[in-house]
């Protein structure tokens, strides 16, 4: 195994008898320590020449040796037609295995544009105006989106051959070059994410930060040259390429693709390909973990170590469910684009903490308040991340750099803290927090909440304007196939484990949540989606009575209550009694006095009063 921080580790140094390699040889590759993507891949093509670096359920294993091959061959593919080591080169491949050697490769020599191909032709057309790529790579003659719009803007187009192995059929765009390796500081890959504005942030993610977080999961999950990373993510996307596609390429693994990752085949996925681990986001883990709990075998079917989680919390019932079901540990880490991996819990004996992300790694985080002052441990604040797995700054976006950088320190936009522990915990996006009259409220929060219910497969909050207080509490919900909720029960159960101000004033059951292509839930779409719902229809008298019942037993905490008890009799006070009146507005769709409980402090009478106006 290589070590990533510039000491070879002794294992490197145990070099096989049967490689045939002289021993002089073998001292060079010692001292040919990896830099970048290009070198440590060179590595292990000498170390291990033989051994399988990509493998699929599709196509043959392809060695380490045939790796390197094809890494030469579109490197000189590439120079002979004039395309230099900062070129951008797009590539819009459908086959998530063939599109993970085209960027390997491409990143080997210049720069790795990776595009989505089920972008249509005008989506695709925006994509190649922001990132101006010097030629756009496509599988073969076939049509496709991303050929129109490069033909439509004369762009090169780069056509691309897997049979045996990757070769290209570049047009020549000048004179040839020499075939100049990339340095530590180019882009090896450069990746469009959606930002606050209209336009995406291009990100630049350089060699130096690639093999710089390697380290850290090579160090948090113990990789070593025998581990297999199942990858089920897109490659155009920063999870698949920073965690399960070229980490385990660094590290002298292999990387497996399986033949449809929407279709969960727990007998391919983890059967016939013999991952060692995976990595994905909490929804497909619960995908893995309904098949798996239907097979008696589940324990005993798989060869994973581990399985990673990335994206947004997982709710701790499933989590346990996991590991139980599985026999193995779930490690949830947090990261960015433009960060990558910063924090991660450990395989036991490491550190790990159940309901956090782990600990980051050592110096590179700190949590701020509005002032960018550091706040105390337990307390929310900003993230701010620096360290060598940063991006240097987006691309063709000085004013924007300014803004994102404090210092030095990134600033990611992301509500966390740390606890005397150094644990760090992810409480939601800045922008994401829902401000119900001066109340930060995390999402986050309510949504695992929401899903210890036993009839709650999912679960977002969001918030919803409010004429009074600016925005309120919203939830939508997706259940189990066979099981029913009212909202009325959800807010019961919610009221036992939440503060009044975060309960939501609204559900909404959906059969699935919005979400991106990266499996994280559009808030902001339910949000758009509810405003344009009518609300429930008036309460009779005796629903009425009912609903005023289940707000006072959850406000007060208390199920000793009848029609003629006082409210502040009771336990409650002002503060409470304007989160009873606020309730009721959004019940009603009216304005209520505010000294409305105050004057009819019982269930009779303020239903009386109601009743009345």
């Amino acid at each position: 195994m290589v070590s990533f921080s510039g000491q070879s580790s002794s294992s490197v140094r145990q070099i096989d008898p049967q490689d045939g390699r002289e021993p002089q040889e073998n001292l060079q590759i010692q001292a040919d320590l990896p830099r970048t993507i290009a070198d440590a891949i060179r590595i292990n093509a000498a170390l291990r020449p033989k051994q399988a670096a990509i493998v699929g359920t599709n196509f043959p294993p392809i060695s380490y040796r045939a790796l390197q091959d094809e890494i030469d061959g579109v490197r000189a593919s590439l120079c002979a037609a004039g395309f230099d080591r900062p070129a951008r080169i797009a590539v819009a491949i459908a086959d998530s295995a063939q599109a993970a050697r085209a960027i390997v490769a491409v990143t080997c020599s210049a720069a790795a544009v990776p595009i989505d191909p089920k972008l249509t032709v005008s989506e695709v057309e925006r994509c190649l105006l922001i990132l101006r790529p010097r030629a756009v790579m496509v599988l073969g003659k076939g049509d496709s989106p991303a050929r129109t719009a490069a033909e439509q803007r004369g762009i090169p187009i780069i056509e691309a051959d897997f049979q045996p192995g990757l070769r290209l059929a570049p047009p020549t765009i000048g004179n040839p070059v020499p075939p100049d390796e990339p340095r530590p500081d180019d882009p090896a890959f450069i990746l469009h994410t959606s930002g606050t504005t209209a336009e995406p942030n291009l990100v630049p993610f350089s060699h130096g930060n690639m093999t710089a977080v390697t380290e850290r999961l090579r160090t948090w999950f113990g990789l070593t040259p025998q581990d297999r990373c199942l990858n089920v993510s897109p490659v155009y996307y920063s999870h698949a390429l920073t965690t399960t596609v070229l980490p385990p390429l660094i590290t002298g693994g292999s990387v497996a693709f399986p033949s449809n990752p929407t279709n969960v085949d727990l007998d391919e996925w983890f059967g016939a390909l013999s991952p060692t681990w995976y990595s994905a986001g909490p929804t497909l883990h619960l995908a893995v973990l309904e098949k798996a709990e239907k097979r008696a075998d589940a324990r005993t079917m798989h060869a994973l170590r581990f399985m990673s989680s990335a994206g947004a919390p997982m709710a701790r019932e499933i989590h346990e469910r996991i590991e139980t079901t599985l026999g193995i540990p779930v490690l949830e880490h947090y990261g960015s684009s433009e960060t990558a991996q910063i924090a991660s819990n450990c395989i036991p004996p490491g550190p790990s903490k159940l309901g956090t992300c782990g600990r980051p790694w050592p110096g590179i985080v700190k949590i701020v308040d509005d002032d960018a002052q550091p706040v105390p441990a337990g307390e929310r604040g900003e993230i701010l991340v620096r360290g060598p797995s940063v991006m240097a700054g987006y691309l063709n976006a000085p004013e924007r750099n300014r803004t994102i950088f404090l210092d030095g320190w990134y600033r990611t936009g992301d509500i966390g803290s740390l606890d005397a522990d150094g644990f760090l915990t992810l409480h939601g996006r800045e922008k994401e927090l829902i401000n119900r009259g001066g109340e930060k409220i995390s999402p986050s929060e309510i949504d695992q909440v929401l899903m210890r219910h036993p009839a709650v497969a999912q679960a977002a909050a969001f918030g919803v304007p409010h004429p009074r207080l600016g925005e309120d509490v919203a939830a939508a919900v997706v259940l189990h196939p066979g099981t029913s909720v009212t909202p009325a029960e959800l807010r019961e159960f919610a009221s036992e484990q939440l503060a009044s101000f975060k309960i939501p004033r609204r559900f909404t059951i959906v059969d699935q949540l919005p979400k991106g292509i990266t499996g994280k839930v559009q808030r902001k779409r339910l949000s758009e989606a509810l405003r344009h719902k009518p609300e429930p229809d008036g309460l009779s008298d005796q629903g009425l009575h009912d609903h005023l019942l289940e707000i006072w037993k959850r406000v007060l905490k208390t199920d000793d209550l009848g029609p003629d008890d006082d409210f502040f009799e009771k336990g409650g006070d002002s503060l409470l009694a304007m989160d009873v009146s606020l309730e009721l507005q959004t019940l009603l769709k009216r304005e209520l006095p505010e000294s409305l409980l105050f004057e009819a402090p019982t269930i009779r009478d303020l239903l009386r009063r109601l009743t009345e106006e």
